[in-house]
């Protein structure tokens, strides 16, 4: 009887103990107990009515905390868990920029060539892009660096544009967050090398990180465990199943698969050291008041004092514990944000299924990591 009291207290109370052991840093030093940040993320994701949200916490380039709330099929009452694989949406072009930064390395690709010079025919000749003939002499100025700075003067989206796709400003003059411009990177990566992007993307990231729950297609295997996504009044949007490679948004992941990803980026490896500078310097300064819609266009200064910039594929600022990079995802339903401090070896990735999670962005940082810095007013999360 001795003996089974023992045994019941080594399986039922020890993890329950080490669970409260588990003390996660935020950025000013301060802890939380892991047991408490539960708690209060669970609250929190029930009152924001946020159908499920993946959370993975990096302490000293390491991850200290995994778990997931909510659920991935909400009509079923089916829980989201930490290997429930879930759409990126834009949390995949720091991967395509970092994929475009190993072929560069390998003497594939220069920053500074004009894309042009990559291609096998004018821009104009390919169907999808034959709307760029009116601006040729223009578009034969773009660079791949201003391709991955979002300083190409290509638009956000064709669909806002009469599904044409037109130079909105002259190339390396001003930032306009833009798909077109990275889908077209990752067309050029394709045609270039013959290679489809999601084999290099398997080749490069996701075999050597072990990245085992990611794609940037849909694969088969994601079938066992994938989430459904959700509007705002809680109705199904469904699940996100891109067949062919884009590189501003068709990857599927998990929080933590991504959370390696970020390591990676934070610990610079994989890359040169001058790789890694000029993947992380500000190449153009963000001015604008909001990153998209209507105020995209409206100059400001409020993020001049945290330098508000584009790298190469990711956006930097300033923060009391040194530089910053980020990125949000936004799809129709899905929505993701992803912020590292590398000198701090801090870093918290966010995957929801909900159109709720970003007005609860603000919130959900600071328990995780006491993150008051991201730049979520010019993300429109605070709007």
């Amino acid at each position: 009887m001795k003996n089974l009291l023992m045994l019941t207290f080594y399986i039922w109370i020890l993890p329950l103990f080490a669970q409260k052991t588990i003390q996660i840093r935020h950025l000013d030093g301060k802890k939380i107990d892991a047991v408490i940040l539960e708690q209060r993320l669970t609250r929190l994701v029930d009152s924001a009515k946020i159908s499920g949200l993946q959370v993975v916490i990096v302490n000293r380039n390491k991850i200290v905390y995994s778990s997931s709330f909510g659920f991935k099929d909400v009509e079923n009452k089916q829980n989201l868990n930490d290997s429930t694989v879930m759409y990126a949406a834009s949390l995949t072009k720091p991967v395509s920029a970092y994929i475009f930064m190993r072929l560069m390395e390998k003497g594939i690709f220069s920053l500074d060539q004009p894309i042009y010079k990559y291609l096998k025919k004018p821009i104009a000749e390919y169907p999808k892009w034959r709307d760029l003939a009116d601006d040729s002499a223009a578009f034969n100025r773009i660079t791949l660096r201003m391709l991955l700075s979002h300083s190409s003067g290509l638009p956000v989206l064709r669909q806002l544009y009469d599904n044409k796709v037109h130079l909105i400003a002259r190339p390396g003059e001003k930032f306009y967050y833009s798909n077109e411009g990275i889908n077209l990177l990752g067309f050029i990566i394709e045609e270039f090398t013959g290679k489809k992007l999601e084999v290099i993307a398997r080749e490069e990231i996701f075999g050597p990180l072990q990245m085992g729950h990611t794609g940037m297609i849909w694969e088969k295997a994601f079938e066992n465990n994938f989430s459904y996504a959700y509007f705002k009044d809680g109705s199904k949007y469904g699940s996100e199943r891109r067949e062919s490679s884009r590189a501003a948004g068709s990857m599927s992941t998990t929080a933590n698969d991504y959370a390696r990803f970020m390591i990676n980026l934070m610990q610079k490896k994989g890359l040169s050291g001058s790789g890694y500078r000029q993947m992380f310097r500000p190449q153009i300064m963000v001015k604008s008041r909001r990153g998209f819609g209507p105020l995209k266009d409206s100059i400001t200064n409020e993020n001049d004092s945290i330098q508000l910039a584009w790298g190469l594929g990711v956006g930097l600022f300033k923060s009391p514990f040194g530089r910053a990079f980020f990125h949000t995802g936004h799809g129709e339903a899905n929505q993701n944000y992803a912020v590292a401090y590398p000198k701090a070896g801090t870093a918290v990735i966010l995957l929801s299924n909900s159109e709720n999670f970003e007005k609860s962005n603000a919130q959900i940082l600071k328990l995780c990591i006491g993150d008051a810095y991201s730049p979520l007013r010019w993300l429109g999360h605070l709007d």
